[in-house]
C-alpha cells in the first residue's frame, strides 16, 4: 500500500548510510561502551533519518547511567552524506563532544561544551 511507504526526503545510498551507521556505533561504544552493555541497549538504526529534512531537530539516543546521550542528525545527503552526533553527560561539566561521521570514518570536531 503506497500510503504506508516511507517518503524519502534525503537521498543517501544504502551502502553509504550503512557505513555511517557503523562509524556512529563505534563513536557510541567509544564514549559509553560499558553503560551500553550493562543496559543491554540496541544501538540506534539511522535509516529513518532519510525521511526527515536535513534541518530537522536531531534524533535522541539516551544512555541510562550516562545522564545524557547522543543527539544526531544528517546534515548532508547523497554520496557525501554526513551525520553530526553530539554527546554529553549533563552532570559532568565540559563533557560534550561533537563528531562528524561520514562513510569513511568519524572525527571529533568539538569538545568541552555542555
Amino acid at each position: 500500500m503506497a500510503i504506508l511507504e516511507p517518503v524519502r526526503v534525503s537521498r543517501v545510498p544504502f551502502g553509504v548510510l550503512r557505513k555511517i551507521q557503523e562509524h556512529f556505533h563505534t563513536v557510541i561504544r567509544g564514549r559509553a561502551d560499558e553503560l551500553v552493555r550493562d543496559a543491554r541497549l540496541r544501538l540506534p538504526e539511522i535509516a529513518h533519518l532519510v525521511e526527515t529534512r536535513l534541518d530537522a531537530e536531531p534524533a535522541w539516543f539516551a544512555v541510562p547511567g550516562m545522564y545524557g546521550g547522543f543527539a544526531y542528525r544528517l546534515v548532508a545527503d547523497g554520496a557525501n552524506a554526513r551525520l553530526v552526533a553530539e554527546s554529553w553527560c549533563r552532570v559532568v561539566e565540559g563533557s560534550g563532544q561533537r563528531h562528524e561521521i561520514t562513510s569513511t570514518g568519524a572525527r571529533l570536531v568539538d569538545e568541552g561544551f555542555v
